[in-house]
């Protein structure tokens, strides 16, 4: 069994992979239910995700009882500390992961050998892909596809000649129904961009390359709205959002990038 950390495999320290579980379990969203006195309770708008934990089993083979010790030592620096873990059947997705615990178990028959369980947590469950996927976006729809998590994108859009005026972005679901829509005030010019990013909900507004501050700024622009969100229930088996621009006046265009989740 293939496990990698920080892109190497783990086998070039110990002898092989025996176990590997809590790898694969997808990431599951947990609503907290909100007590009402003298009444049902209902579910909360807060959504929590539990950290996910990985068990790895080794089998570590040192050729004698002292370079048993030689070898744990060494296999701690290698597992120590913050990882980004992924596995040979799921090349494409990585989660980072950090060292909690150890177990060793001596084998009856074979004394130097030995049976080590390496426990790890990822406090972020959710794997995410290697690779993040860009989307030109235009007055049409493109189509984004999902994985089985939401994922906030980072929007880019592109001044033009004539200028941009009032740009939006629109999210619709597998049904063609808007989810979330961002309408924005002001002229994108040749020289301008503004970058929208879902995660920090901001946006940075960029004039000829230089970045924009204070009542110039892109967080000044927001007029109404949502930011960008691609969620995996809006689609059907991954399938099926979309995202447009559209403006006042103008052709907007612009890139969405973005990283599926598992």
């Amino acid at each position: 069994m293939s496990v990698y950390l920080d892109d190497r495999l783990l086998t070039d320290t110990v002898n092989d992979v025996f176990t590997v579980d809590g790898a694969l379990a997808p990431a599951v969203e947990l609503r907290t239910p909100q007590p009402i006195a003298n009444s049902l309770g209902t579910w909360g708008t807060g959504v929590t995700v539990n950290a996910r934990g990985i068990t790895v089993g080794l089998d570590v083979s040192p050729t004698t009882q002292a370079d048993r010790v030689t070898v744990m030592d060494t296999l701690k620096r290698r597992v120590g500390g913050l990882r980004l873990f992924r596995m040979a059947d799921s090349p494409t997705r990585e989660t980072y992961v950090t060292l909690t615990d150890v177990k060793v178990e001596f084998y009856h028959i074979a004394i130097p050998r030995c049976f080590v369980s390496l426990q790890f947590s990822a406090v972020d469950p959710t794997r995410y892909e290697r690779e993040a996927r860009a989307l030109a976006l235009s007055t049409s729809r493109t189509e984004a596809l999902l994985g089985t998590v939401p994922s906030a994108p980072i929007v880019y859009l592109y001044g033009a000649s004539p200028s941009v005026v009032n740009p939006v972005v629109i999210v619709r679901n597998d049904s063609g129904d808007e989810t979330h829509r961002l309408t924005l005030t002001g002229t994108l010019a040749t020289n301008d961009a503004l970058v929208i990013d879902s995660a920090r909900q901001t946006i940075d507004r960029y004039v000829a390359g230089v970045l924009q501050t204070g009542t110039s700024s892109g967080n000044a622009w927001l007029t109404s709205g949502q930011f960008p969100l691609l969620a995996p229930e809006d689609a059907i088996e991954g399938v099926g959002v979309t995202v447009e621009l559209s403006a006042t006046s103008g052709t907007p265009t612009g890139l969405l990038l973005y990283t599926r989740g598992y």
